[in-house]
């Protein structure tokens, strides 16, 4: 697929007075924990937070604990929204997961776990049966899946990078993550951690327009590492990552808010 750069000249207008309404009060419903025993249903360490009805047919997801940013600022949009949920993961604050049990001990990355093939890759066994873990991270996954996503339409998950980490010029041609990508469109005024990395050229032409750094994964070529983006366009499930600095509270926002504009026009 021949890879197309798109760069927009005008800074992005912040989205941010959708967000100005007063807080109602929120409910919380615990999903799982982690499990620390030998619990023959092994489930991921999953919160289920609601600011009202949930939406039958999207979800909102954060499974990277040590990214508080991005669970505050989704945590924020959706009161404002007053509608929908957050899956937030909870896991000691570490960005992975640790699962011991009498049996085994080993940890993995919750985003890397969404496909048979990131599995194999994302497990670390630090102790014991081996083989029994990958089953169990099998099982993990796929109990999440069936439980919360295998029917979903839409899935916005909230991600953090750091200073030195991942920005929009690693997805750029001859740039590292290069071949994950097909489309890009770079907003030369604003902060190359704040991007979007989205499945669907619906998505990419919708957020583009609105002149922020944008990212449209290369379904065909992508690699597979297991990644919830990954296993959305497996399934042809529309999928925006909002991924932006550790810190940069006002842009999350901005960004999410144009995220509700997008649901609005084409899911609500």
């Amino acid at each position: 697929m021949k890879k197309k750069i798109t760069v927009y000249l005008y800074p992005c207008i912040a989205m941010l007075l959708l967000f100005v309404s007063s807080l109602p009060i929120y409910a919380e419903i615990l999903a799982s924990d982690i499990p620390v025993s030998d619990n023959p249903v092994m489930v991921l360490p999953v919160t289920q937070i609601c600011a009202g009805a949930p939406w039958p047919n999207i979800v909102w997801i954060h499974v990277h604990d040590n990214e508080e940013t991005a669970r505050q600022t989704a945590l924020h949009a959706l009161r404002q929204i007053q509608q929908g949920c957050l899956l937030d993961f909870r896991h000691g604050g570490n960005r992975e997961v640790s699962i011991q049990n009498s049996q085994v001990s080993y940890q993995f990355d919750p985003n890397r776990i969404f496909t048979p093939k990131g599995r194999q890759g994302a497990l670390k066994c630090r102790q014991g049966n081996c083989t029994l873990a990958q089953e169990q991270l099998s099982q993990i996954a796929n109990n999440f899946l069936n439980q919360y996503l295998i029917h979903t339409h839409f899935i916005v998950a909230v991600h953090n990078n750091h200073l030195n980490g991942l920005s929009v010029r690693n997805y750029m041609p001859g740039a590292s993550m290069a071949q994950a990508m097909s489309q890009i469109a770079i907003n030369p005024n604003s902060d190359a951690h704040d991007f979007f990395y989205v499945t669907t050229q619906q998505a990419f032409n919708f957020l583009a327009s609105r002149n922020f750094n944008v990212v449209l994964q290369n379904n065909q070529f992508v690699h597979d590492d297991g990644s919830l983006s990954v296993w959305a366009a497996q399934q042809q499930i529309d999928y925006i990552n909002v991924e932006a600095g550790r810190g940069h509270i006002a842009t999350q926002l901005a960004m999410l808010a144009a995220v509700w504009a997008y649901m609005q026009q084409y899911y609500l």
